[in-house]
């Protein structure tokens, strides 16, 4: 069977991390002591140029205005910006992660093949609208996550992580192929768009919210909202450092985009839908606002806080949810943007100095800001957009959806977001001591992490560009996915 020039499109940007995840694996046989460092660099270049080509031609997509479709995969707009978020947050990963194996003591090719098969499936899960597929996107990209977050067996606590990763993912899968069965056998289609078009007639059987509810349910649970979150903060603590990273973002991300797709643009057209989703998204946003962010002010373990901190910003991000307008929803593409600079910026630090293993406490990081002064200020300033203060991206991500709850009237869940923010600062303000306030014990210099160290200093760089500049974000990226979508799903339903 041949493809068409546009069918090849397509399927390219999936089609390439897949196949560099089949190559490393065999890249990374010969196990001769003499040749590891040739393996090493072997198999992360495979990896990079892997990510690096996919990212170049998304991009050769956005800029030529073409959008492909292969059999129900569709690389439109939303799904080219789902591309880019994934693989430049899979960059930062494995750049992050040559310096971490290598302060670990080990290399293993398996990890890179992991990574690569789960950026496959999350590019799969945001460029389809077939549930069906949804669901085996799903399974892609979330088992390699299980099994990265127990590889480091010397651990104990690496394996409970993943078990617990493990059991926890099994069940919100389980409601998710639940939620397409029950959807399926009201409306007879695995579209998610031709169950939109079919719940419009059938606007009050209680199997059909059943059926959206444990889909929901499926995709909160990846998001870490509230009472879907306890994982998070096992998993996190047991995975590698920049895995921990990377799914904090982009899992996070992904489910988001999907959300998007499939609930919002076609599923939540019901009103009767629509309406209860709006009432759940309130509920969970609160809860995980609330409990996200008073857990991580108790915390003292470094990667624990930064898990609950991310659990409150999905929080954030559910309040677009709330919003439900054009902007809303664009204005946390561009929140996710931002989450992804500063969330993989602050599990960078780690890395960059050379804290492996358990030392993932505060007490760890004293004194390290004046021992690597740029690693430090780079890294305050994630900190500082994590917490939202200005000039910093984070700042301009919490202003635009907190706009939006203020124009939809939702006075009353704009204060507490604000509340939230100020409470954060509590937390965010312990690594930022501990680096510049505490002395430590230890004379010697931190471990050099090049290439971590480097990942870090970007990220800061750009929180304060975006944070001065947010309008190009905004209109070049964050609002074509959006205005696009909703226009085509509008002339669908007109049809």
């Amino acid at each position: 069977m041949s493809l068409s020039p546009t069918e090849t499109a397509a399927i390219l940007p999936l089609a390439i991390p897949a196949v560099a995840a089949c190559l490393i694996p065999i890249a990374s046989l010969d196990r001769d002591h003499n040749s590891k460092k040739w393996i090493r660099t072997v198999i992360f270049c495979i990896a990079l140029l892997a990510l690096g080509y996919s990212f170049y031609h998304t991009v050769r997509l956005w800029e030529s205005g073409l959008q492909p479709n292969y059999s129900y995969i569709s690389i439109d707009r939303l799904a080219q910006f789902a591309a880019f978020f994934v693989l430049l947050s899979a960059i930062y990963t494995v750049l992050q992660l040559w310096d971490h194996l290598h302060q670990e003591g080990w290399v293993k090719g398996e990890i890179l093949a992991l990574l690569l098969f789960s950026v496959t499936g999350m590019l799969l899960f945001t460029a389809t609208s077939n549930l069906i597929l949804l669901f085996l996107a799903l399974e892609l990209f979330s088992i390699p996550l299980y099994v990265l977050t127990a590889i480091v067996h010397a651990r104990p606590k690496a394996l409970e992580g993943g078990i617990k990763y493990f059991l926890t993912g099994a069940v919100a899968s389980s409601c998710f192929l639940m939620g397409i069965v029950l959807l399926y056998g009201m409306t007879g289609s695995f579209d998610s768009k031709a169950i939109g078009f079919a719940l419009a007639k059938n606007n009050s059987d209680p199997l059909v919210l059943l059926g959206a509810t444990l889909l929901l349910i499926g995709f909160v649970f990846k998001v870490s909202a509230v009472p879907f979150h306890q994982w998070t903060p096992d998993t996190y603590e047991a995975a590698p450092h920049p895995v921990a990273g990377f799914m904090s973002v982009a899992t996070k991300g992904v489910a988001l985009i999907a959300l998007i797709r499939v609930f919002v643009l076609c599923i939540a057209q019901n009103a009767n839908i629509g309406g209860r989703m709006q009432t759940a998204m309130i509920l969970l946003a609160i809860l995980t606002l609330v409990i996200g962010n008073f857990t991580a002010l108790a915390q003292t373990n470094f990667k624990r806080m930064l898990a609950y901190s991310s659990i409150s910003h999905a929080g954030y991000l559910l309040l677009g949810f709330v919003a439900g307008t054009n902007e809303a929803y664009q204005a946390m593409l561009f929140y996710l943007c931002s989450y992804l600079l500063m969330n993989l910026g602050a599990f960078g630090v780690l890395s960059a100095f050379g804290l492996i293993g358990d030392n993932t406490h505060f007490r760890n990081m004293r004194g390290l800001g004046w021992k690597r002064p740029g690693v430090g200020i780079a890294a305050t300033i994630c900190f500082l957009s994590l917490m939202g203060i200005p000039p910093t991206a984070g700042f301009f991500g919490k202003y635009l959806l907190f706009k939006e709850l203020i124009m939809q009237g939702h006075i009353s869940l704009t204060i507490i977001g604000v509340l939230a923010s100020l409470v954060s600062i509590g937390y965010y303000l312990k690594p930022i001591m501990a680096m510049y306030m505490e002395s430590s014990a230890d004379d010697t210099e931190p471990v050099v992490a090049p290439m971590a160290g480097a990942t870090i200093l970007v990220s800061g760089v750009l929180i304060i560009l975006l944070g001065l500049f947010p309008g190009s974000l905004l209109s070049g990226l964050a609002r074509p996915p959006i205005q696009e979508g909703l226009t085509a799903v509008l002339v669908n339903t007109d049809h």
